[in-house]
């Protein structure tokens, strides 16, 4: 029994190899030019975004933004001068869908420009001996 079967699995395979390489029908591959000035799709132009950085500890401490409307950003290129936790600021920046942080807080803010609007709760991030960043 289990010759015949290896016997009828060849042939359905010499049959299925021999009608494909039998077949007329072509469809064209259309390729689109590679352009040389292609910048990665963020979501718009900057805008504006009013609220607070703050600093999150988990995977391994990041700075953060949570807006007034409580839409939460991780920030990215955040000038040192202004990584103070519960910092209230206005942002100009876009919003960058096309990178992927392990940070899980949210899209991706690229920060432009930065204007302090409450330094009043502003503090240094509780931390170690290293450095911290901005993504």
């Amino acid at each position: 029994m289990g010759t015949f079967r290896a016997l009828l699995l060849t042939i359905a395979m010499a049959y299925g190899l021999t009608a494909c390489a039998d077949s007329k029908e072509t469809s064209p591959v259309k390729q689109d030019p590679v352009s040389q000035d292609h910048k990665p799709a963020t979501s718009a132009a900057s805008a504006v975004y009013t609220g607070t950085i703050v600093y999150k500890t988990f995977e391994g401490g990041f700075f953060a933004f949570i807006s007034t409307d409580n839409k939460r950003y991780t920030l990215r290129h955040l000038p040192e001068s202004y990584r103070l936790d519960g910092l209230i600021v206005e942002i100009t920046g876009s919003v960058n869908k096309d990178i992927i942080t392990t940070t899980q807080f949210g899209d991706l803010l690229e920060v432009d420009a930065v204007k302090v609007l409450d330094d009043s709760h502003a503090r240094p991030p509780e931390s170690g001996p290293r450095k911290l960043k901005s993504l």
